[in-house]
């Protein structure tokens, strides 16, 4: 199973310790804990009737207070969220609704490009950015904003259950090497068979035009990349979406989607993957039960990934991965289904699973995420800042001590959708509007 073509057990065997805490749930049968260890099978049966979640006085929406919400209204028009009050109860007061901060640190915003909607980018040693594009391919945007034609030797992208591509990310030596990888979801090779999901390794010409030795390194069905981040130690860190609104996916052992799994750089198996002796999963395992990361980030003084993830209606997450842990979802979530109804009967904690560091209700849809460490913001420095699509804007979370003690919600009067946010080797911070066409935004220290 090592290797590029590792593919998920047909059977999986006895059930591994990691699921032992699926037994302390009462609102599991055994019925269901079967289905939870067989891929690719559909959503939980759910109540028939959603319950009502009027708002309340204050944290209408997504802007933080009432009057806020109201002025976001009459200039963007009511967000989708805005009457959605279900608010389930913390474990911890400090996991949600941190009191809304006002940053010091004045900036100004350029609008670097304007392209075709687009999904993810890498900023370049020279201030170019190479943004992959939602139908497939990718474009070098110079660091004054020329836009190339697509560049040559991309591979054929597919859509396929909302998925299509990642990335790309800079190998820690690409100012040397040119070397980059890159996820994208194939299509399926016959009607009726599984979707592929694929990461590639290649270079970039000296020119910028093109791929160039592009090799696939890692492959397997089901596999739906969103995110690759590479860890201190060179492996590659790949978030795998869930995009159902529930389902047994994200807790099963041989299926890749609802996870973060880790390869090496050539897309071997790392022989220290916590699942990789574990009889039945897929030895590229290294945390599960999530369903849709689009966020994904190293805190650059531990070492740590943290990614924000999309849950199916409110309850998105900021989570700390820890390597073989389980983050819950669908078991427990701060959410809810897609059609509002509560989610195993609106359970959000359990023995043996995760909580979430924050979490969001109504819902933001985080998507790019990235720790700031540069010079060219001095008052943002450790700050974590989240891209938000239904939520509009860029949001900026305080930190102390690996948790959240204030939220700023940036961007908010320019009214777009947000999907990738990083920041560059000049120390600046760059964004891409979930538009069509998006923005290419750069956010520079105000002039004095």
């Amino acid at each position: 199973m090592h290797g590029r073509n590792a593919h998920p057990p047909k059977t999986p065997p006895e059930e591994p310790p990691v699921l032992n805490a699926l037994r302390t749930s009462k609102a599991m049968t055994a019925v269901t804990l079967a289905l939870t260890l067989s891929p690719g099978l559909g959503a939980w049966a759910q109540p028939p009737v959603a319950p009502s979640f009027p708002p309340g006085a204050d944290y209408v929406g997504v802007a933080g207070s009432h009057a806020e919400n109201e002025r976001i209204a009459a200039l963007c028009g009511a967000n989708r969220n805005a009457k959605d009050g279900y608010a389930p109860k913390p474990l911890m007061a400090d996991q949600t609704h941190a009191p809304q901060v006002k940053s010091k640190q004045g900036f100004e915003v350029q609008v670097l490009a304007s392209l075709d909607r687009s999904v993810g980018m890498a900023v370049l040693p020279d201030g170019a950015v190479l943004v992959s594009q939602r139908a497939g391919g990718l474009r070098l945007v110079s660091a004054k904003g020329v836009v190339s034609a697509p560049l040559k030797g991309t591979p054929d992208v597919a859509g396929v259950m909302g998925t299509s591509n990642t990335g790309p990310v800079l190998a820690p030596d690409f100012a040397k090497s040119r070397v980059l990888y890159y996820g994208y979801t194939a299509a399926p090779p016959a009607k009726g068979e599984p979707f592929t999901g694929r990461i590639v390794k290649a270079r970039l010409s000296a020119d910028g035009a093109a791929l160039e030795d592009a090799k696939t390194i890692f492959e397997q069905p089901y596999l739906s990349p969103r995110r690759i981040v590479i860890a201190r130690d060179g492996t590659l860190l790949i978030a795998s979406a869930e995009v159902a609104s529930g389902g047994p996916n994200p807790q099963s052992m041989s299926d890749p989607r609802g996870k973060v799994l880790r390869i090496a750089a050539d897309g071997a198996i790392p022989k220290d993957n916590p699942f990789v002796k574990t009889a039945g999963a897929n030895p590229a395992l290294y945390a599960l039960g999530f369903r849709d990361i689009q966020g994904a980030a190293l805190n650059p003084r531990t070492g740590d990934l943290w990614v924000g993830e999309n849950e199916p209606m409110g309850g998105d997450e900021l989570n700390r991965i820890k390597p073989g842990g389980n983050y819950g979802f669908p078991i427990v979530s701060y959410g809810r289904n897609n059609n509002g109804t509560l989610m195993n009967d609106g359970k959000t904690q359990q023995d043996g699973l995760q909580q979430p560091v924050y979490f969001w209700t109504p819902s933001i849809a985080p998507s790019g995420m990235t720790f700031y460490d540069g010079k060219a913001f001095p008052e943002w420095k450790g700050d974590v800042f989240l891209g938000a699509m239904s939520g509009r804007q860029l949001v900026r979370l305080a930190m102390k001590n690996g948790r959240v003690v204030g939220e700023e919600k940036l961007l908010m009067d320019r009214c777009k959708r947000t999907k990738d946010v990083a920041q560059g080797p000049d120390g600046l911070i760059y964004v891409i509007t979930d538009e069509s066409p998006s923005e290419i935004l750069r956010l520079i220290p105000a002039k004095k």
